[in-house]
């Protein structure tokens, strides 16, 4: 995905494609771009930084083969698919919607899927071991509405920990916490990932960089969540940037 074809966008391109719900207004040119900072993100994702002992599932594939790395100090990649999220406040067709998120917004609310771009990690060890054999957030300084980035082609947005997936009290492989590469229908529409939640989604592609820590927890409602989120892209693609040394 790295490569000299890639240019990826800059925080205020994604941003200004969603003028609607979106008032970081003119932000700064990062001091790293997004495509050095993703290639940086690549080169450190190597065996010695792996996290999991055990492989991850793609969502969308079912393939067991996602990873995640600790790329910096207090920072985690995994490369996967994009299945959508429908879940929380906002209304949508899709059956598997869920009234609920996880995580709430700063008034106590069910993020909203079309409003809120956020992604979705397991909601247990799956392993029930300490530490766990696949990477668990709780054990990694993650909380609530942790921010990330996400990357896929020419796109970088920032987004937060909303939901989790089911925990592993189930007869079946589906929705079990062992699976990454879930995100909201926000999410995947900033990023031009087809966001419907009955036939959207990519199968691969798509890179999310967690940054662990209170100091990347963000704060908002469902109304300035995604604002909030995106005015911290530039930022984190400076933090990162210093951090990987580029």
């Amino acid at each position: 995905m790295v490569g000299a074809a890639l240019a990826l966008a800059l925080p205020l391109a994604v941003q200004s494609a969603d003028a609607a719900t979106t008032n970081a207004g003119t932000a700064a040119a990062p001091s790293y771009t997004p495509a050095q900072v993703l290639a940086g993100v690549k080169k450190n994702s190597t065996d010695a930084n792996k996290v999991n002992s055990k492989p991850h599932i793609n969502t969308m594939t079912r393939a067991k083969n996602v990873n995640v790395y600790q790329v910096a100090k207090g920072v985690y990649a995994y490369g996967s698919g994009l299945a959508v999220d429908t879940d929380g406040s906002d209304p949508d067709p899709d059956p598997d919607h869920q009234g609920t998120t996880t995580f709430k917004d700063s008034d106590g609310k069910s993020l909203g899927a079309h409003h809120v771009p956020f992604y979705v990690l397991g909601d247990d060890c799956y392993d029930k071991k300490s530490p766990c054999p696949h990477f668990f957030y709780k054990e990694h300084g993650i909380k609530g509405r942790q921010f990330a980035l996400m990357f896929y082609k020419s796109k970088v947005i920032g987004a937060i920990f909303g939901d989790t997936q089911t925990a592993n009290d189930q007869d079946t492989s589906d929705n079990d916490s062992r699976e990454l590469g879930e995100a909201s229908v926000k999410a995947a529409s900033l990023l031009g990932i087809n966001s419907s939640g009955t036939d959207g989604g990519v199968d691969n592609g798509v890179t999310v960089v967690i940054f662990s820590g209170s100091d990347w927890v963000v704060n908002g409602t469902n109304s300035t969540l995604n604002a909030n989120t995106q005015a911290m892209v530039t930022k984190a693609l400076d933090s990162l940037g210093s951090s990987m040394h580029l």
